[in-house]
């Protein structure tokens, strides 16, 4: 806790955790405080993706190449987790802290952090946003998605 003066008072302030000590609420956190005219935005996010993922889910679970932790199972699991937030009756961006607490904790951060990474790309991405994203989540992709033509 560092102590910092201002009109002659003491104020507390909370040191922040560097960079490399966060976990995926911090970093979550922190996006919700530089950015809370973006979390709508987040939201709407990985909504397209949860939408994207069950509209085609049959095509991806027939084809998903499994290996190691990803298995198409656990996958749709954090996608219903997702959406899941996303249909509760109160938008869960209205509240950041409601916001970071589902999607980013734990396992869930996983497709939270995947949509991002996908937003990023996206034209309507605040370009100051996407530095932010890729700095605090990287920009590697968890999925290579190919969906084979029939």
């Amino acid at each position: 806790m560092a102590t910092a003066c201002k009109g002659g008072r003491l104020l507390k302030t909370k040191d922040m955790k560097a960079l490399d000590k966060m976990d995926n609420l911090d970093k979550a956190g922190l996006l919700c405080k530089l950015f809370p005219a973006e979390l709508e935005n987040l939201q709407n996010a990985i909504k397209t993706q949860c939408d994207y993922f069950l509209q085609n889910e049959t095509a991806f679970r027939e084809c998903w190449y499994q290996k190691g932790f990803f298995t198409a199972e656990f996958w749709y699991r954090l996608v219903q987790n997702a959406q899941k937030g996303i249909d509760k009756t109160e938008p869960l961006w209205k509240r950041p802290h409601w916001f970071t607490d589902h999607f980013f904790d734990g396992h869930h951060s996983i497709f939270a952090i995947h949509s991002l990474i996908e937003y990023t790309e996206d034209a309507q991405c605040n370009p100051q946003l996407k530095q932010a994203i890729h700095l605090l989540f990287g920009s590697d992709k968890f999925l290579q998605i190919t969906l084979n033509d029939k």
